[in-house]
């Protein structure tokens, strides 16, 4: 027997953002393995800057857009509103920050500062840095507060989970690579050696790293406990998001000290969209899940689980 399935609607965005992000990662790992083909005969680079690329905007601005969708779901008092106001909160600011970043702070035809003559260098630094921090720092501090509102809900309806040792061990191993940036850091300082505000602002966000990945381990048996519906599938969407940007900031400061050939522009780059795109699929697990819940119960397949339907409202 054939199961028709149905890409449209908005319940559909799971597989639409699944769709974008191994059609992406297809075409960047081609394009990696032809450059290595190649002998590295020829140089790659992805942006010019640590702005987002358009890829990554894009992402976020669809994450964004489930985020409200979601909110505007549930009802005022219910137990997750709160959380997902800080998840979209959270989303907007790396939303923000890929807008705002290129667009007003550099210096380019479409900034509209340049089109006024107040396109002085100091201001668009100043500009560029701001969003950035958004992005960066303030992002993750609004996940964090986000995923403890949510571990918190999660705990009262039964699904609460204990660090055990390994969760401790993950935990550690991040914060010694926390530690280890900021001594590289301060060694660099002492040394004379200028570093880059990018720099500084990415070693602002490493400390609220550390508490995410502990965060996203207690998530991780949470969602062992939740089954294999689509509010299950939420939150372990935000548990592997959390994971996979703790593994891109260890990978990008761990490959360049061993070698110097990795197109790391283009690592950089597909780590980024990669998880961008696993949390936009957070929101677009829980929007199938809400819509799944309320429509009426003759018209769904037994096999469309949502979870848990207390969370899904």
């Amino acid at each position: 027997m054939t199961h028709k399935i149905d890409l449209g609607g908005i319940e559909s965005a799971p597989r639409w953002i699944l769709t974008f992000l191994g059609a992406y990662l297809a075409v960047d790992l081609l394009v990696l393995y032809l450059w290595n083909a190649a002998g590295q005969a020829f140089p790659m680079q992805a942006s010019g800057d640590s702005s987002p690329s358009l890829s990554v905007t894009a992402m976020a601005c669809v994450d964004l857009w489930l985020c409200l969708v979601v909110l505007r779901s549930f009802r005022a008092g219910a137990p997750l509103r709160p959380a997902w106001m800080l998840i979209t909160l959270a989303a907007g600011a790396r939303a923000a920050s890929g807008i705002f970043a290129p667009l007003l702070g550099a210096n380019w035809l479409l900034n509209p500062l340049v089109w006024s003559g107040h396109a002085d260098p100091g201001l668009l630094d100043a500009i560029r840095y701001a969003a950035l921090f958004t992005g960066g720092p303030v992002a993750l501090v609004l996940l964090a507060a986000a995923m403890l509102a949510g571990l918190r809900i999660l705990r009262k309806y039964g699904f609460w989970a204990r660090p055990h040792a390994a969760d401790w061990a993950l935990c550690a191993v991040v914060c010694l690579f926390v530690v280890c940036r900021f001594v590289e850091a301060g060694a660099a300082s002492l040394a004379g050696r200028q570093i880059a505000a990018e720099d500084w602002i990415a070693l602002a966000g490493l400390p609220v790293l550390c508490v995410l990945i502990l965060e996203a381990a207690l998530l991780r048996q949470s969602v062992a406990r939740m089954g294999n519906g689509l509010i299950s599938q939420c939150w372990a969407a935000f548990m592997y998001g959390i994971f996979l940007t703790g593994f891109g900031e260890l990978a990008l400061w761990v490959v360049p000290h061993y070698t110097r050939t990795w197109p790391m522009a283009t690592v950089e780059s597909l780590l980024r969209c990669a998880t961008a795109a696993v949390f936009a699929l957070a929101p677009a697990c829980q929007v199938a899940a809400q819509r799944r819940a309320t429509k009426p119960a003759g018209s769904q397949p037994a096999d469309l689980a949502t979870g848990v339907p207390a969370l899904a409202r």
